[in-house]
């Protein structure tokens, strides 16, 4: 397994590719990339996604760095429905499978015009813009990678996306934390 330095220094120096920029080298297919990481290097991620996200939206390599935080943007998105406490709650009352389900359906995770879809879609500001998606170990089990991804991968088809998984990725299926199972999801590609 590779080690999660040499993967963020792969990805440092893969964003400075113009054809990785432009989404151009792809076979046409969706320019999507999951970067699986050892959870216990949690800290690490963070710290190097903050200092390229400074380096590379200062620099002169042509290209934004926006970073989509999932479990920031579930909360923001709970308290504008108003129900940020009751989510609280309901766990407490009901249990994380009820509260999941319940949260899936109020932030409608099967559709393509899903809350987190469409915040993250109106802060992309152009086309020269890598997108970077983290947060999602935060919120695991409430919310899966793969609904993430598979509406995503439908409507922001325009600019490279970087998905930073804690757990497994082998082109086919994710595995959060190493341990827990989700739904196959072979539209990404993985970054090593």
């Amino acid at each position: 397994m590779i080690e999660t330095a040499t993967k963020l220094k792969h990805l440092r120096e893969k964003i400075q590719d113009p054809e990785f920029q432009q989404s151009r080298g792809l076979s046409n297919e969706v320019s999507y990339y999951i970067l699986a990481f050892d959870p216990q290097d949690q800290p690490l991620v963070t710290e190097e996604v903050s200092r390229m996200e400074r380096q590379f939206n200062r620099d002169t390599v042509g290209v934004d760095i926006v970073e989509f935080n999932l479990y920031q943007i579930m909360w923001e998105l709970l308290a504008d429905m108003g129900i940020q406490d009751d989510v609280l709650a309901m766990e407490e009352s009901d249990g994380i499978d009820y509260l999941t389900e319940q949260l899936n359906n109020a932030l409608e995770m099967t559709s393509l015009n899903n809350p987190f879809i469409t915040y993250m879609q109106s802060r992309i500001p152009n086309d020269q813009t890598i997108v970077f998606v983290t947060g999602i170990g935060e919120i695991f089990p409430l919310i899966r990678a793969h609904k993430v991804l598979n509406t995503m991968h439908q409507v922001i088809t325009n600019v490279p996306v970087i998905f930073f998984y804690p757990g497994v990725y082998d082109s086919l299926s994710l595995t959060m934390f190493g341990e827990s199972k989700e739904d196959n999801y072979y539209r990404a590609f993985q970054l090593n």
